[in-house]
């Protein structure tokens, strides 16, 4: 694996600091072995001297004993040795019991020292887990369970030998007395065995601690050994790894001028191939403009350079329009979070556009982004947008929609026609009947010629998509080629785009011819079949205007018979009107629910918008013949009249409108739903 110079340095650096930091963790694990071992040394020779303390407090009940026999003549006198021995006794007690489970021990130690007479000492001690329990704790308890008896025997001679004194039974009081003396002959014997005892253990634990002594001595020495071997060990290994790393950067700095001359060189190639491109070239990192090709200043010729617009313009954003003729144009430098760069890359299905200006004429552009990583390791990126001015498209879009607005006037003006005939044809009922019929064809007729106005628009608007696509793709891809960032699978992906783009368009037309080849014959059909076809008529349009179309049907065919090109033409009408109703209610985030269901014998489809519903004294009147709510150049009121006439007399069905405010799929619908309802096909 390949790194830089600047990785390498990192490198050595990392490398030195880590030999510091292996060294001080050597240190401080070393430091704590001994430590520990110096600790172990302290706690046994705190159990050394707790074992003094208790032999101490042996001597000191050994006095009291005896001072209770020889001295106490009375109740009270007895009560208050008693008490001292019970006090030492307690601070045996609390000596064992840390020899046990470990604590501190506060000892009150008397010295004959001015300001010392009563000085406390601590002793903090840690038993050994591995002995169960120490030597000390089962020698002595017993015999301080012994020694309370004793003394309890004691207290009860002295106290029978003063009652017996009191009432001068002078034979129980002898005898009381040699029984005392007998007693106090055999208690010398058992305070010598228990000071022994005491003797033997502190002995034993003096020559356990020298031997500690001992082998914590060697393990020091060991220790020290062994540090200093890896100390030694560390700082090689540091020095032979950061000489090899200091050589490879040097003969990496040799290599450094011949590599910016070679950069130099292709700096310059790209450079001319960037200013020879047709279009307008952005070269961003992401937050700021770093290069732009000769288009964008030959586009707005104010500047002499790009240095001169950089330092002026941070974004190329801040020329786009804000007064644009539909949503799919960018306008904002924020999109919920998003920068306007990071919105086209997140929506690459939508082709956005721009406006700017050029003097005071407005031009369009298709605009295109995407980012490239230069660098795999420090995931580097260039985002490279491209601008193709598409301003003649957009005019002939224009020109195509006035053609459309004088075909519907002129429908409108046979349309007036046909009404004053109607007029003068109602005098005979089977002529009336005829007339009718032939009204009825006649507005089939003009409703199929409104509805090429639309679908002249629809077409253009299925047209420009792809044919911009093509355009854009092949521009990219020559000049990915050209500045040496595809290979032939991406080159590949691109054609298959073009050619599908281009089985787009045909697949177009043959969509609109299937849409006005008149049915000779009724045929059993899928309906659902019928509305997807529709669907891709009025796809383009529906995404330009950015109604988000959701089709939840089931995946079974709702077979029925009739003439599916007359359905096609329902479904349309119905489309378009939603479409009309979302864009005139400028509702911001525009949705089409379509939803299919059996029930009844009866195969149902549901359309339904959320812009906002019909009002109320108008929802009886939209199926009546020429009634609309457009404007006169825009509507000729006969669309949905036909719509109920073709379901309701060709396939025998019902079509019906209302209001609703429901939840479909966890999305709030307030709008007009339109149940279509067409028998289920008998076998």
């Amino acid at each position: 694996m390949k790194t830089n110079t600047s990785t390498k340095l990192h490198i050595l650096i990392g490398i030195f600091i880590f030999g510091f930091l292996s060294l001080f963790s050597l240190n401080q694990v070393f430091t704590g072995l001994v430590n520990d071992l110096d600790k172990k040394t302290k706690n046994y020779e705190t159990k050394i001297q707790l074992g003094e303390y208790i032999a101490e407090d042996i001597l000191k009940i050994k006095a009291l004993f005896f001072e209770l026999a020889t001295t106490t003549t009375s109740k009270r006198s007895r009560q208050i040795v008693k008490n001292k021995i019970n006090d030492v006794m307690a601070d045996i007690d609390l000596s064992l019991n840390i020899l046990e489970n470990g604590g501190t021990l506060h000892r009150h130690i008397k010295l004959n020292v001015e300001g010392h007479a009563n000085t406390i000492k601590i002793t903090n001690y840690k038993p050994n887990k591995k002995e169960l329990l120490p030597l000390e704790v089962i020698d002595i308890r017993p015999k301080l369970l012994e020694l309370k008896n004793m003394i309890q025997k004691v207290d009860s001679l002295l106290s029978l030998r003063t009652e017996f004194r009191k009432i001068n039974d002078i034979q129980k009081f002898s005898e009381l007395s040699k029984n005392l003396r007998r007693f106090y002959k055999t208690t010398p014997a058992f305070f010598t065995r228990m000071s022994e005892n005491i003797r033997r253990l502190l002995y034993e634990g003096d020559i356990e601690l020298n031997n500690i002594n001992i082998t914590i001595q060697k393990q020091k020495s060991k220790y020290m050994q062994i540090k200093m071997g890896l100390i030694f060990l560390v700082i090689l290994i540091v020095l032979l790894i950061g000489y090899w790393i200091s050589k490879i950067i040097n003969k990496d700095n040799d290599a450094l001028i011949d590599l910016n001359n070679e950069l130099k060189a292709k700096e310059d190639s790209i450079r001319a191939i960037l200013d020879a491109q047709p279009n307008i070239i952005v070269i961003s990192d992401g937050t700021k403009m770093v290069d732009a090709n000769k288009m964008l200043i030959d586009f707005f010729d104010e500047y002499d350079s790009f240095k001169d617009f950089q330092k002026i313009n941070s974004c190329i954003c801040d020329f786009f329009e804000t007064e644009i003729p539909n949503d799919g144009y960018i306008i904002k430098k924020d999109y919920n979070g998003l920068s306007w760069v990071e919105h086209i890359l997140k929506n690459p299905q939508i082709s956005f556009r721009v406006i700017m200006k050029k003097g005071s004429t407005n031009h369009h552009f298709s605009i295109l982004a995407n980012k490239r990583i230069i660098n795999e390791l420090t995931k580097e990126v260039v985002i490279i947008v491209t601008l193709n001015d598409i301003t003649d498209e957009v005019n002939s879009q224009i020109n195509l929609k006035s053609l459309n607005d004088n075909l519907e006037l002129i429908i409108e003006n046979k349309t007036k026609e046909l009404l004053d005939l109607n007029e003068s044809l109602e005098q005979k009922v089977i002529i009336e009947t005829q007339k009718v019929r032939d009204k009825d064809k006649q507005i089939t007729q003009q409703a199929r010629f409104a509805a090429l106005g639309e679908m002249i628009g629809n077409i253009a608007h299925q047209w420009r998509q792809p044919l911009s696509a093509i355009n854009t793709t092949a521009s990219g891809m020559q000049l990915q080629m050209q500045l040496g960032l595809t290979n032939d699978e991406e080159i590949s992906d691109s054609y298959s785009r073009i050619m599908r783009y281009v089985d787009f368009l045909t697949q177009t037309i043959e969509d609109f011819r299937g849409f006005f080849k008149e049915d000779k014959e009724e045929i059993d059909f899928n309906i659902i079949d019928v509305m997807k076809k529709t669907l891709s008529i009025t796809s383009a349009t529906y995404k330009d205007t950015n109604i988000n179309l959701i089709l939840a049907c089931d995946d079974e065919k709702l077979i029925a018979n009739g003439m599916p090109s007359e359905l096609s033409q329902v479904f349309l009408n119905i489309l378009n009107n939603a479409k009309d109703a979302l864009c005139d209610n400028d509702i911001k985030e525009k949705f089409v629910h379509i939803r299919s269901e059996i029930k009844d014998g009866f195969n149902i489809m549901y359309i339904q918008d959320n812009a906002g519903g019909i009002p109320n004294d108008i929802i009886d009147k939209i199926f009546d013949p020429y009634f609309t709510t457009k404007h006169q150049s825009q509507g000729t009121g006969i669309g949905l009249y036909m719509s109920k006439d073709i379901i309701e007399k060709h396939m025998n069905g019902l079509l019906s409108i209302k209001n609703t405010n429901t939840t479909l799929d966890g999305q709030a619908y307030n709008g007009a739903c339109f149940k279509i309802a067409i028998p289920i096909k008998s076998n």
